[in-house]
């Protein structure tokens, strides 16, 4: 099998921003515990709770983990790198949670 092309660095920010996006995005789901959404043409916010907010944070993270994956794999990093990066995600990603709650 041939090994798979590696990714331009132009497509290498690309990924590395949906990484950091996705992370945030369910940081900050995280933290409200939910998230408000607006109609187009105004009146008012619907606020969607945590046990269906949760949902969307979950594909939020597996964007950013699949990521963040294909990053690793296109910079042919070690087995116990992977686990080292795997790591400091989820410990990045605790930290911006108790960041972002509300105090």
């Amino acid at each position: 099998m041939k090994p798979s092309p590696v990714p331009g660095t132009g497509a290498q920010v690309a990924i590395a921003a949906i990484v950091l996006l996705g992370m945030a995005g369910g940081c900050l789901i995280v933290a409200q515990s939910g998230f408000a959404t607006s109609p187009k043409r105004g009146g008012p916010s619907v606020f969607v709770p945590a046990p269906q907010a949760y949902l969307l944070a979950a594909i939020l993270y597996a964007m950013s983990a699949i990521g963040l994956l294909a990053l690793l794999r296109a910079w042919q990093a070690s087995g116990p790198a992977l686990a080292g990066a795997a790591a400091s995600y989820v410990l990045a990603a605790v930290c911006l949670v108790w960041v972002l709650r509300p105090h």
